[in-house]
């Protein structure tokens, strides 16, 4: 061997890496001149193979590393084989942020899959880029039929049985080279078995006949995505199950900084959810189908009374934002530590939920107003929820939409009064009494909410009365538009939009836009 050439030697190392994740560590130990062959043969590191079974998480992540450094910025080639779908994540998730390096994808076992990243850009669109990953939550037997009925359809239509694919060009652009990721599972992987995510985009969304992602499952996962820009989650309405458990071992407030719309469908863990998140760059808030007519805990479980709270320190709801930072050398959601449950003021009521006793925070006790809802426990939640990310985060938030999602009237009233920021405003199916549109009009010494609204739409709000949508929005409209107010400081009303709301009528409407002219939208 020792008369074998060293060009020779890198020949016959390069397939010999082809059998096993470690090889080429092995054979840097056999003498000093391979361990100089191999620390110096970037070509050695261009293959790299990893399974779901011969090394623990962490260990396969920092092969994945040791691989991209040592390969030194050349194009690699990946092969996995993976006995559960649901570790193809943390497995592919180190080679993720270096797509452009990426040659090729090999997957074997429980997922069949082969990727030659050169068939979906075009060089001269720029560098390509992953920015997006789709997670859908899914039973494991269903997941089977998904992908038997996958299967023949594509023999029916090609005559080949080609899997859905794991990273997909996006359509809508041809002169980028952008990618999404999609992949199916039964679990979020922990956030220990992965390397940081730099998506920008995030979409979670779990199958209807699917047990719920934990919400703590679901915040932990979100630690690892530092760089999002948007994230979306789509539930499936199953009541989230605490447990004593859980609540010692309460799920972080994870910072986004970057986070500029958020996304929450179909969950009764908005409260959960919201009171756990720290989006201080957020511009647009998306509640969408939240209402339920049935009982459910709504309040926060990880609030507990001082009696019941954890020993060990553990980041709290809550908790202003200045003891929020995110680690700028990582650039993972790095939480410094905060207040223990006990280190900080909790109200004295407690009530019992999930089982137990939690805490009340401010704004938990019953509305003032006692207006009329189809919906008082989703509200309920909502709101509770709407006021922990506002009131932590302070954003500057310019756009919310409520599409079937309801709060109390003393929740829009703490809303109307702290979003001085929102532009836009718009919701759909409300049981908003009245008073809670009244709130929009300049007050008796002229102090207007929101100021910065333009623009507001009112759908399928059937409890609304017209006398008080004509009224409420003819006064702000003459606040705003009168040209001789020196130093306002209020937006002109630009568009309103007054749909399907039964108590409107075409009277109403009429009047209405003798004010507002064509800046007004109804039928």
């Amino acid at each position: 061997m020792e008369c074998l050439p060293t060009e020779l030697l890198v020949d016959i190392f390069t397939w010999c890496v082809h059998s096993s994740a470690l090889t080429v560590v092995t054979l840097g130990q056999v003498c000093r001149n391979w361990k100089a062959i191999t620390d110096h043969s970037p070509r050695l590191f261009q293959f790299i193979l990893l399974d779901d079974y011969s090394l623990p998480f962490h260990l396969a992540n920092r092969v994945a590393n040791l691989y991209l450094a040592r390969s030194s910025g050349l194009p690699f080639d990946v092969d996995i084989n993976i006995l559960s779908r649901d570790n193809l994540l943390p497995l592919l998730s180190p080679f993720l942020n270096h797509i452009g390096r990426w040659r090729s994808c090999t997957i074997g076992g429980a997922k069949e899959e082969a990727v030659c990243f050169g068939d979906f850009w075009d060089r001269g669109n720029g560098e390509p880029k992953l920015e997006e990953l789709d997670v859908v939550i899914i039973d494991p037997a269903e997941m089977d039929e998904i992908m038997a009925h996958h299967i023949q359809v594509q023999v029916s239509e090609a005559g080949d049985s080609v899997p859905p694919g794991t990273f997909k060009p996006y359509t809508i652009s041809l002169n980028s080279n952008l990618l999404f990721m999609a992949v199916m599972l039964s679990r979020l992987p922990s956030p220990l078995t992965l390397s940081p995510l730099r998506f920008v985009t995030l979409s979670v969304s779990e199958s209807s006949l699917t047990p719920n992602v934990h919400p703590d499952d679901l915040l932990q996962f979100l630690t690892v995505c530092p760089e999002l820009e948007l994230f979306s989650f789509t539930g499936s309405m199953s009541v989230p199950v605490i447990t004593p458990e859980d609540i010692r071992r309460p799920p972080p407030i994870v910072s986004l900084p970057r986070l500029r719309s958020l996304v929450l469908h179909s969950t009764l863990a908005t409260r959960i959810l919201l009171s756990h998140l720290h989006t201080p760059a957020l511009q647009e808030l998306y509640l969408e189908h939240l209402n339920v007519d049935f009982e459910f805990p709504v309040l926060n479980p990880y609030l507990l009374p001082p009696s019941r709270s954890p020993t060990h320190s553990s980041p709290a709801p809550g908790i202003p934002p200045e003891s929020l930072e995110t680690g700028s050398d990582t650039g993972t959601n790095e939480i410094t530590p905060s207040p223990t449950l006990t280190e900080i003021f909790l109200p004295s009521p407690t009530q019992l939920a999930f089982g137990f006793e939690c805490a009340l925070e401010d704004g938990d006790s019953d509305d003032d107003f006692s207006d009329f809802s189809q919906s008082p426990r989703s509200d309920h939640a909502t709101g509770m929820g709407v006021r922990s990310l506002l009131g932590r985060s302070s954003p500057p938030l310019r756009v919310l939409e409520m599409d079937y999602a309801d709060m109390r009237t003393k929740d829009f009233s703490w809303l109307f009064s702290h979003a001085e920021s929102l532009t836009e405003f718009r919701i759909v199916a409300s049981d908003m009494a009245d008073r809670v549109v009244r709130m929009l009009a300049p007050d008796a010494d002229g102090t207007v909410l929101l100021p910065r609204l333009r623009s507001l739409e009112l759908i399928n709000c059937q409890r609304l009365s017209g006398r008080a949508i004509v009224e409420t929005v003819r006064e702000r409209a003459r606040a705003t538009d009168d040209p001789t107010i020196e130093g306002r400081t209020i937006d002109v009303l630009e568009d309103v939009a007054v749909v399907g709301c039964a108590n409107f009528t075409i009277d109403d409407g009429l009047e209405l836009a003798e004010a507002l002219g064509e800046r007004l939208r109804f039928h």
